[in-house]
């Protein structure tokens, strides 16, 4: 039986740093709905901009239907063997529920505040990060693809407050998770 662990948070919360340990410590195989996006854009010879990320997958809604995405990832999760999925950048319902529909699943938010999460994005520059003000990036919060993380986290399984090092937050997830995730 495949373990599905859905991540949901804002930018810089911690969530590609707790699917990379999901990927070390239990052999998950890692599914973002971004990487769709990101394929769509390379093959369209566009920048992998997080704007550009927001407008596809908002035009790709509207044009396909708000669970083009979900479903994409669903198929494709369907014909994983791993016996640890995590689905990473979960930020509508749909996608949620999605997730829910793997017996055993878990939904996990990973949160932390806005000034801990603008001082990490800036300082991986990824995405153009690390030239927005703190101010462009509280207004990046606002677009539409942001707008339901606080409200999908607030109903997750298990919520993460994640203010320290990297360790420490590798240190609670295992505590959560004891017991609850198969090992390799």
């Amino acid at each position: 039986m495949v373990m599905i662990v859905g991540l949901v948070g804002k930018i810089a919360s911690g969530k590609g740093v707790v699917a990379d340990y999901l990927v070390r410590e239990h052999g998950a195989k890692v599914f973002r709905f971004s990487d769709v996006l990101r394929d769509i854009l390379l093959r369209l010879n566009k920048q992998n901009t997080r704007e550009n990320l927001q407008a596809l997958g908002v035009n790709l809604r509207k044009a396909f239907g708000d669970d083009v995405l979900a479903g994409v990832l669903r198929d494709e999760i369907l014909k994983e063997t791993a016996g640890v999925v995590v689905v990473d950048g979960i930020r509508y319902w749909n996608e949620v529920e999605m997730v829910q529909t793997f017996k055993g699943s878990l939904i996990v938010a990973i949160t932390a505040p806005v000034d801990v999460r603008y001082r990490r994005a800036a300082s991986r520059a990824t995405r153009g990060e690390e030239l927005v003000s703190l101010e462009q990036f509280k207004r990046n919060e606002e677009n539409p693809t942001e707008r339901l993380i606080d409200e999908i986290a607030g109903a997750a399984d298990i919520k993460i407050e994640n203010l320290g090092s990297k360790e420490e937050l590798l240190q609670t997830l295992d505590t959560v998770l004891k017991n609850r995730i198969p090992s390799r």
